[in-house]
């Protein structure tokens, strides 16, 4: 009986919504595809060699709390990427997170410092863009990491606080401000975080301003150590 349906709904479902790529339109064999492979191949992966990766490194080491970083991808304005992560974002693409997710949670298995890591805490969301937006982008990418590597997500221990305006226009001073007390640790879970290393994900890190202030209030709680982790770095 499902099968039938199956049969039924998903020819339908395909006509309603054509089964092609979100961002260059190309036919998908496969409907639960939502970006070809050309498009993913696409996207500029980013290392150790690039400027913005030495600078955001760099900064990381002189603030003294984040002791990894690891980025998949280089974020480019007006680029193909950027439209996938407004996807996720904006357009409620929620199974591209997972997917961008599982891209990076590949290469983090081979990478010690990471897979030994005991927990993954996407950066929250105020709870008031949280009801805007209806959920938070990095819990989805936090789920793809997690079934590549079996660490534990837990999206409640980081609470952001104050509501804090866009960084997206602000200097680098300006973001440090604006989050600099913006987050705490939930009441709830401050048992768990004595000697633990913990994974914080972003989808974009720029100035690192948002990692350092969630970094700061896990060390504050005896965390043991700080990773970052994000689908790309701005340039």
């Amino acid at each position: 009986m499902i099968s039938i349906l199956h049969h039924i709904i998903d020819p339908l479902r395909d006509f309603i919504f054509p089964p092609v790529c979100l961002t260059c339109t190309t036919y998908l064999e496969d409907h639960k595809v939502r970006i070809c492979p050309e498009c993913w191949k696409s996207f500029t992966p980013v290392t150790a060699s690039y400027p913005v990766w030495i600078e955001l490194k760099s900064k990381f080491e002189t603030g003294g709390v984040v002791q990894g970083l690891f980025a998949r991808y280089l974020f480019e304005k007006e680029g193909m990427l950027q439209e996938v992560i407004h996807l996720l974002k904006y357009q409620g693409m929620k199974s591209i997170g997972v997917r961008l997710g599982s891209e990076i949670g590949t290469r983090l298995k081979s990478i010690s410092q990471f897979s030994t890591a005991d927990i993954l805490v996407p950066i929250p969301l105020h709870k008031l863009k949280r009801r805007e937006r209806g959920y938070n982008q990095s819990e989805y990418i936090c789920k793809g990491i997690s079934e590549e590597m079996g660490i534990p997500v837990n999206s409640s221990l980081i609470e952001r606080k104050k509501y804090t305006q866009s960084q997206t226009k602000l200097n680098m001073q300006e973001r440090r401000e604006n989050v600099g007390d913006a987050f705490n640790i939930n009441p709830k879970y401050e048992s768990i975080v004595n000697g633990k290393t913990f994974i914080l994900v972003d989808d974009v890190i720029t100035t690192g301003s948002t990692i350092n202030a969630c970094a700061v209030e896990l060390l504050a709680h005896k965390a043991k150590s700080i990773l970052a982790v994000s689908v790309a770095l701005a340039e």
